[in-house]
C-alpha cells in the first residue's frame, strides 16, 4: 500500500481517510463539501462509512483525566488484526493533534516531512486508537 502525504498542514485526516478506504483525498475532499481543513475524526468516519468501513471501539482519554485502578475500561483487540485511525501527538506543530494510518502491520503517515511510510509505532504518542472493520452485508438464506 502506498502511503499518501499531506500537501498542506491540516489534511492528515483525509489522507488517512482515502488510505483506509483505497480512495483519495479528491474523493475524501469531494464528499465533504466546502468545509476547509482541518477536517475532524467525524468527518473521516463519516467517509469511510459510505465506502463501507467502521471505525470501532476505541478508548479517547481527551482531557487527559486520572484513570484509577477501580475504574472499569476493557478493550482488548489485538492491534495487528485490524487497520486502525490512530490520532498522535504531532512530531511538527507543538501542541497539536496528528492523524495516521495502522494497515495492520505498519504505519503510514501522511506528514510530508517522512521521507518513509513512518517511524515505528513505538516513536509515536499515541492519543486515540480506533481500529477499523470492513463491514461485509450477509446475504439471507
Amino acid at each position: 500500500m502506498e502511503t499518501i502525504k499531506q500537501d498542506d498542514r491540516v489534511s492528515c485526516v483525509a489522507c488517512v481517510a482515502a488510505m483506509a478506504t483505497g480512495t483519495t483525498v479528491e474523493e475524501f475532499r469531494k464528499f465533504i463539501g466546502d468545509k476547509d481543513p482541518p477536517y475532524s475524526d467525524s468527518d473521516c468516519y463519516k467517509f469511510m462509512l459510505t465506502h463501507g468501513y467502521a471505525v470501532g471501539i476505541g478508548f479517547e482519554n481527551e482531557d487527559h483525566a486520572t484513570i484509577w485502578p477501580f475504574d472499569k475500561l476493557v478493550i482488548e483487540f489485538e492491534a495487528k488484526k485490524f487497520p486502525a485511525y490512530l490520532v498522535v501527538e504531532s512530531m511538527r506543530f507543538k501542541g497539536a493533534d496528528h492523524a495516521i494510518y495502522w494497515d495492520g502491520e505498519k504505519v503510514h503517515d501522511p506528514n510530508p516531512d517522512l521521507k518513509e511510510n513512518g517511524l515505528p509505532l513505538q516513536f509515536y504518542r499515541i492519543k486515540s486508537w480506533f481500529p477499523i472493520v470492513k463491514l461485509v452485508k450477509k446475504e439471507r438464506p
